[in-house]
């Protein structure tokens, strides 16, 4: 009986045993199975961030290479710096494993949307809380691409009571049609082939002519609006001081499409086409 009781013992310690293993051996599997998946996000997550790095890196480099080429005028030397700057990213991030790939457009007269693209979005704040404005100026303006009467690009200066100063252009017969409102009415308007206005200096061109705008806006805190920028083609100037106190300097000159690729280990791919507006505006 003793030896019976023995052997029972035995099994019941075993079993014991062999029901401890399978708990540990069941923790062990979650456990594994938890670290594989927060491996996984974590994966995603850095394959983000690494993509959003090259965005950044990429705009910049757009940068320079436009200001290395005397504002982009200089296309081979625009290339030959964008080329160079591909083939370090390609050498540099392959080490992670990563494959990078970058399509280049070309420079090109931006629309006065909010991200230079016929698309983009047509009502938007320039600049606003403004107190100054020492320059402000359009040029390679162009009849035909200039939208009717209908589809008039606006520029506004609004104060917190509403409109106290606007300018319309529109595509008038061939020639452009340019007319300077109050809050109320017309203060001054003209049809003609001409391609700049330069508002801060009461300039069509070559051509004197009164914008009142110094007038309408001393005083003012305000901010600068473009309406149907989708209307309208060229390049934009403005700047001045801010009610802080702080100086503002807003240029767009051109516009370009940049297509960059990120591919990790061919299993994921992230692949975007961004605007980048040359030269960046800055407040």
């Amino acid at each position: 009986m003793k030896r019976l009781n023995e052997s029972g013992q035995m099994i019941l310690i075993a079993g014991f045993i062999v029901g401890i293993g399978i708990v540990v051996l069941t923790v062990m599997l979650n456990n594994i199975v938890y670290a594989s998946n927060t491996a996984s996000d974590s994966s995603i997550e850095t394959n983000v961030f690494d993509y959003s790095n090259v965005v950044q890196i990429t705009v910049e480099a757009y940068e320079k290479a436009y200001a290395d080429s005397n504002g982009g005028s200089d296309n081979a030397k625009f290339n030959a710096y964008l080329a160079n700057y591909s083939e370090k990213v390609v050498k540099s991030y392959s080490f992670s494993g990563f494959i990078f790939s970058l399509d280049s457009g070309t420079l090109q007269d931006a629309y006065f949307t909010q991200n230079g693209l016929s698309d983009g979005n047509d009502d938007w704040i320039v600049v606003e809380r403004v107190n100054y404005t020492d320059s402000f100026s359009l040029s390679r303006l162009n009849a035909s691409t200039l939208g009717n009467e209908s589809n008039k690009f606006v520029i506004e200066i609004n104060n917190q009571s509403g409109t106290i100063w606007s300018a319309s252009l529109f595509n008038s017969s061939g020639d452009i049609n340019l007319t300077v409102y109050d809050s109320s009415s017309i203060l001054n308007s003209k049809d003609d082939s001409f391609s700049e206005i330069n508002i801060t200096s009461n300039k069509a061109d070559t051509a004197d002519f009164n914008y009142y705008f110094s007038n309408q806006t001393i005083g003012e805190t305000y901010s600068i609006k473009f309406i149907n920028g989708s209307q309208a083609m060229g390049t934009f100037l403005t700047s001045g001081d801010l009610v802080n106190g702080e100086q503002f300097y807003i240029e767009r000159v051109h516009i370009v499409n940049s297509t960059m690729k990120l591919n990790k280990n061919g299993h994921l791919e992230i692949n975007s086409t961004i605007p980048i507006t040359l030269p960046k505006g800055q407040i």
